[in-house]
């Protein structure tokens, strides 16, 4: 940690959520490329969204380096007195009835360094990997609709978008699919 991903588009409404955490004034700082919105181009249509106009205080998002902003948000808990334990998986969860009650893990470096943790809440930070939705609550469902295939690519000394706020991303219909240019 931190790991790479592919990058991400921060919205206004997550502000909130950043302030509740007491991180805002970090994610503000850090540097991330400011976003003023979004512009759609589909078919012969083309319409714009400004944050600015959305009627609260957050005229802009960010498009932010995932690895980067994992970890200011893992260090800002840290910060805030979260015990972090880097460099393990979980191997299994344990349950007391329906509800999840401890984990087994494994040193990611050393696989025959093992422990259970014990804990009263859990949150599965798995991502797509969804250790409690695919390995004990099997309860992952995927809709016909998102059986999709995805290309992604990054591009050098691109022109920013002549169309649309400052920083925004382009959401674009082509023949046969669509595209999301992200700056």
């Amino acid at each position: 940690f931190p790991r790479y991903q592919i990058g991400e588009s921060i919205l206004p409404s997550c502000r909130p959520i950043f302030e509740l955490l007491g991180v805002w004034d970090k994610v503000e700082a850090h540097g991330f490329q400011p976003k003023g919105g979004a512009f759609f181009q589909w078919g012969p249509e083309e319409w714009e969204v400004r944050f600015s106009n959305l009627g609260d205080d957050t005229p802009n998002a960010w498009q932010v380096i995932r690895s980067e902003f994992d970890q200011l948000l893992l260090d800002h808990a840290r910060e805030l007195g979260v015990e972090v334990i880097e460099g393990v998986s979980v191997r299994d969860i344990e349950f007391d009835g329906d509800r999840a009650v401890a984990a087994r893990w494994y040193d990611t470096k050393d696989p025959e360094r093992s422990g259970r943790i014990e804990f009263g809440h859990v949150i599965d930070a798995s991502g797509r990997g969804g250790v409690l939705a695919t390995r004990h609550l099997k309860n992952r469902r995927f809709h016909d609709v998102f059986r999709n295939v995805a290309a992604w690519t990054y591009w050098k000394n691109a022109k920013p978008l002549s169309k649309g706020p400052s920083g925004a991303i382009a959401v674009c219909s082509v023949e046969d699919g669509w595209s999301w240019p992200i700056p």
